[in-house]
């Protein structure tokens, strides 16, 4: 008798929240032709140019994508996941990252600026950035009922090493230790000022909504009432 094939596993990648790390404990488990992973613009270029039946056949599907691009080339089985982190730790980590690795596309940009800069001249773009990326909607009170209908899978990064079990034992793979990757090991020049403040939480708020959503009402974890133990 042929053993049931595991539903496919989407991870919609959140910047800086350690989903990497997440990604590199799961492929490890898999054949490499099994896994997908979406991080850079050329590799999100080619993944927005495959049909469904070219992504059907990998078991985790893994990257930097909107939850609509996934949605529109996952198979109709598979099971959504990610991972939140307090949105204002967030982007000083992406920060960070901008700021000390030479390799970033954006270092040149940000290498001699300074945090407060960073988030006045940013702010349009990262407001409900999490929102946006992980369900299409602007706002918290748009984005909970989507998360929650349909991701089978919500954790925090506290949590991580909960959601990496529990994802293993989705893909039928032995379960694996989730290590630290792609850590950002400078510091930039973090410069703050009442004002920066101000906008740093009109900018976050409605992230930190969703943020907290799932790890104050759900401790962290939460699953879909329709998806597996």
């Amino acid at each position: 008798m042929t053993a049931p094939v595991p539903a496919q596993l989407v991870f919609i990648h959140l910047p800086k929240t350690g989903g990497f790390a997440l990604h590199a404990a799961l492929a490890r488990a898999l054949p490499a032709d099994r896994v997908l992973r979406i991080g850079d613009e050329a590799e999100h270029a080619a993944f927005l140019a495959m049909a469904p039946e070219q992504v059907a056949g990998r078991a985790l599907v893994s990257g930097h994508v909107t939850v609509n691009e996934a949605l529109e080339r996952a198979r109709p089985d598979a099971r959504f996941v990610t991972l939140l982190r307090d949105p204002v730790a967030r982007l000083l980590s992406a920060f960070n990252y901008m700021a000390t690795w030479p390799g970033h596309p954006l270092h040149a940009v940000f290498r001699d600026r300074g945090f407060a800069e960073f988030i006045r001249e940013s702010a349009h773009g990262l407001a409900g950035e999490a929102c946006r990326q992980l369900t299409g909607a602007a706002s918290a009170k748009e984005a909970i009922p989507i998360l929650e209908g349909c991701y089978a899978l919500v954790g925090t990064t506290a949590r991580v090493d909960d959601v990496a079990t529990t994802l293993h034992r989705w893909l039928g793979v032995a379960p694996g230790a989730v290590e630290r990757e792609n850590v950002t090991t400078g510091q930039g020049r973090i410069t703050l000022d009442s004002e920066t403040c101000e906008i740093l939480l009109e900018v976050t708020r409605e992230d930190r909504a969703l943020f907290e959503h799932v790890a104050i009402r759900h401790g962290g974890l939460m699953r879909h009432p329709g998806a597996p133990g």
